[in-house]
């Protein structure tokens, strides 16, 4: 399975570089803050830095991410790696565990207010990234100890998209504000490998594994070659043979309102990503396994322990079916908020809560916020996540616009404990944000009527 898992941790380590960061939820001068809730709006316009303009990188689910990733010395490697002791590996780990990893880049972006300078409108060209991977204990024991196992409901699910977005967010009264954006998509990549069976035993002196999965792969088009009686299969070794781009197109919208219950308390609320991705017929590559494979090249000692297993994703024999259009709902999210101002709101406690629906799960947030504008161009915010009872994270977020720059940062895993290589310990969210942009425009006045 050396291949398989490798396919695995790799992808889920370069995306590492959607996830949102929920210190920024209550950071008003963000010019990304309103990706979470379109009725949101910053203190001014602005232009961002093509590229650094906006960049969200973040991970979540079950499983701790330098449980992925073990800093051995100055290098870095996999649970998988032979060097990694099995009892170290294996503890902590559910029965089923799952990491959800993405990136939203902000390409070009750009907002301004109305004459009314409550009306506020935005653009914005981003790449955005998800992938959740879903693996099953039964893996790692097996990679691990050599038990046999069952591996069923292993699976790795990813997608890529460009997507353009224009925003609109206006007054109906004087407390109640409402915002939409509309999103057009188009697809970069779609990869999808799901076990619905998956059976490993060990004989007398080689492994055997009955599987059933499937492969879908969608914008990046996978060889193929022919094996024994005519059957074609895809070429696991050349995954990527050629690029066939834009694999589709889709459509998105999100919804958003924030009302001033009390003149020191506002509410809020969105649900983010409703909508559609068709991944064309023409672009799409689809493969099917159903059969019992062996693997010999097992050690067995005198106690009876065997080596690592190793074989590869070509001994699977994905043979080529049918393609076939294949439409998807985005990944969409709900968002819920409330933040109490006082002395003349330059504090401000806030309580927010996220649901995020993912390929193979449902994750849930809680964060409880401290939010400080001692200046009008200076926002500071601090947060404590609670992630699906499982895991916690401490966030720091920073907002500075002194005029001509508007700089914001923040991350949750400033105050947890650290590898050298910067990955958290013992922490599932994890949670980046970075952008630079330059102000436009005169200050808005919802924030100063509140």
């Amino acid at each position: 399975m050396k291949k398989l898992y490798a396919v695995l941790i790799a992808l889920a380590a370069v995306t590492t570089l959607s996830a949102q960061n929920p210190t920024t939820y209550f950071m008003e001068g963000s010019t990304f803050r309103s990706q979470w809730n379109p009725a949101f709006a910053p203190d001014r316009g602005y232009v961002n830095i093509p590229v650094i303009g906006g960049i969200q990188i973040g991970t979540q689910g079950n499983l701790a991410v330098d449980k992925v990733l073990i800093p051995q010395g100055d290098q870095l490697t996999t649970i998988f790696s032979g060097s990694v002791p099995a009892t170290f590996a294996l503890e902590e780990l559910s029965e089923m565990n799952s990491l959800g990893v993405g990136t939203t880049i902000n390409i070009i972006g750009f907002g301004r207010y109305a004459r009314d300078r409550r009306t506020f409108w935005s653009a914005d060209l981003n790449i955005r990234t998800d992938i959740d991977l879903h693996l099953p204990y039964g893996l790692f024991d097996f990679m691990k100890n050599g038990n046999s196992a069952d591996i069923s409901g292993l699976g790795i699910s990813g997608e890529s998209y460009l997507e353009a977005a224009f925003s609109y967010s206006f007054p109906i009264t004087e407390k109640l504000y409402l915002g939409v954006r509309g999103k057009f998509l188009a697809g970069a990549a779609r990869f999808r490998m799901n076990f619905d069976r998956f059976y490993a035993s060990l004989g007398e002196d080689r492994w055997y594994a009955d599987a059933t999965g499937t492969l879908e792969v969608a914008g990046l088009a996978p060889g193929t070659k022919t094996i024994e009686a005519g059957t074609l299969v895809y070429d696991m070794d050349n995954l990527v043979d050629k690029f066939k781009v834009p694999a589709g197109y889709g459509f998105g919208v999100d919804l958003g309102v924030t009302y001033d219950l009390l003149p020191q308390l506002q509410l809020s609320a969105s649900v983010n990503d409703l909508g559609f991705m068709c991944w064309s017929k023409g672009k799409t590559s689809i493969g099917e396994t159903s059969r019992t494979i062996e693997f010999t090249g097992v050690e067995i000692d005198e106690e009876g322990n065997a080596t690592q297993p190793s074989f590869d994703l070509e001994e699977l024999e994905l043979e080529v079916r049918e393609s076939k259009g294949i439409t998807k709902m985005l990944r969409a999210s709900v968002n819920l908020g409330g933040e109490y101002a006082f002395l003349n709101r330059r504090i401000g406690v806030g309580l927010f809560y996220n649901i995020r629906f993912r390929e193979y799960e449902t994750l849930h947030n809680l964060t409880l916020s401290g939010n400080f504008r001692p200046l009008h161009w200076l926002h500071i915010s601090g947060s404590y996540t609670f992630v699906d009872n499982r895991a916690h994270a401490v966030g720091l977020g920073l907002n500075i616009c002194p005029g001509g720059i508007n700089l914001f940062l923040g991350t949750d895993v400033l105050l947890s404990r650290k590898t050298p290589q910067w990955i958290p310990v013992r922490q599932s969210l994890m949670n980046y944000t970075f952008g630079l942009g330059i102000p436009l425009g005169p200050r808005g006045e919802r924030h100063a009527r509140r």
